[in-house]
C-alpha cells in the first residue's frame, strides 16, 4: 500500500496525481502487492498452495506424534507394554530413531497394527477433550461437532485480518489528515492569541481603562468640593464674633469656677472650726448651714 500523499501536493503536481491514482487503483492491491492477470496469479498461487499442503501434512503428522506421546506418557488407561509400543511409534514419527535402529524395532512395530483399536480409543478420547477445550475457548456450543472448529478458526482469522486492514486504513487516513489537524490547531492558537490581545490591549480594554480613570478623577473632584463646602459652612457659623464670645464665656466660667473652689475651701474651714470650738453642740445647725452652702454651690455649678 502506498503511503498517503497530501492533497496540496497532488494539486500542484497533476501528472504525479494521475500516476498515483493509477498505481492505487490499477497496479497495486490493498496489501501492497502487484495486481496480476488470472494466469500469472495461478502461477504465483501454485507454490503457495503446495507449501500450504505440505505445512498441513506436517501439522497432521505432528498432531499424531504429540497424541501418541501423550498417550504413552500421560494416559494411564493403556497397559505398560502398549504404552512402550506407542512411545516407540511416536519416537519414529518424530525422527528420534535412526535408520539403523529402525530396522531393529520394525519387528516390535508389527504388533502396532493389531492393537490400533485400543490406541485409537485413547487418542480419540484425548482429541475429544482437546476439542471440548477448543469449543469453550472459541465460544462454540457443546452440541456442535468438532468438525466446525476449523471453520470457526478460519472465520476468526478472516475477521482479524479484516479488522487489521481496516485499522491500517484508519491509520493511513489519520496520517493524511495530520497536516490538516495541525493547521486547524494553529488557527485556533492564533485566534486565541488575537482575542487575548484584544482583551488586554484592545479597544474594549482601553475604553474600560479610560472610564475607570475618568471616574477616579470625578471622585477626587467631588471629594475636594465636599471639603470646600465644609470649610465654607464652618466659616459661616464660626465667625470672629462667635469665637470672641466663646472665649469670653470660657474666661468667665474659669473665673467663676475659681471663686466656687474658694467658697468650698472656706466652707470646709468653717466646718473644721465649728467642730473644734463647739464639739457636738450646735451640730444640727452647723449641718444645716453646710447643707445650704453646699446646695448653693451646686446650683451655681449647675448654672455654669
Amino acid at each position: 500500500m502506498l503511503p498517503p500523499v497530501e492533497s496540496s501536493v497532488l494539486v500542484t503536481n497533476p501528472k504525479f496525481e494521475v500516476l498515483y491514482r493509477d498505481l492505487c487503483a490499477n497496479k497495486l492491491d490493498k496489501n501492497g502487492t502487484s495486481k496480476l492477470d488470472v494466469k500469472s496469479q495461478k502461477e504465483r498461487d501454485a507454490p503457495r498452495l503446495e507449501l500450504y499442503r505440505m505445512c498441513l501434512e506436517d501439522a497432521k503428522r505432528e498432531v499424531i506424534r504429540a497424541s501418541l506421546r501423550d498417550a504413552a506418557y500421560r494416559d494411564d488407561a493403556l497397559p505398560d507394554d502398549l504404552r512402550e509400543l506407542v512411545a516407540l511409534a511416536a519416537a519414529i514419527l518424530g525422527g528420534e530413531v535412526s535408520n539403523e535402529d529402525r530396522e531393529l524395532v520394525n519387528a516390535e512395530l508389527e504388533s502396532f497394527n493389531t492393537r490400533t483399536t485400543a490406541i485409537g480409543t485413547a487418542i480419540s478420547k484425548r482429541w475429544n477433550e482437546d476439542a471440548s477445550t477448543l469449543r469453550q475457548l472459541l465460544g462454540i456450543e457443546a452440541h456442535r461437532a468438532a468438525t466446525s472448529i476449523p471453520q470457526t478458526i478460519q472465520n476468526l482469522k478472516m475477521s482479524t485480518s479484516k479488522s487489521q486492514l481496516q485499522l491500517d486504513h484508519s491509520r493511513l487516513a489519520l496520517a493524511g489528515n495530520i497536516d490538516h489537524f495541525h493547521a486547524l490547531h494553529r488557527q485556533i492558537l492564533e485566534s486565541s492569541i488575537r482575542i487575548l490581545e484584544q482583551t488586554i490591549h484592545g479597544s474594549v480594554a482601553r475604553s474600560a481603562k479610560a472610564k475607570t480613570e475618568y471616574l477616579a478623577t470625578v471622585a477626587e473632584g467631588m471629594e475636594k468640593k465636599v471639603g470646600l463646602q465644609h470649610a465654607q459652612l464652618i466659616q459661616q457659623f464660626y465667625t470672629p464674633d462667635v469665637q470672641a464670645a466663646l472665649r469670653n464665656q470660657a474666661d468667665s466660667m474659669r473665673k467663676e469656677s475659681a471663686v466656687l473652689k474658694m467658697k468650698v475651701r472656706d466652707a470646709e474651714g468653717k466646718l473644721k472650726e465649728y467642730q473644734a470650738a463647739k464639739g457636738m453642740q450646735g451640730m444640727a445647725k452647723q449641718y444645716a448651714e453646710i447643707t445650704r452652702a453646699s446646695k448653693t454651690v451646686k446650683e451655681e455649678i449647675a448654672r455654669l
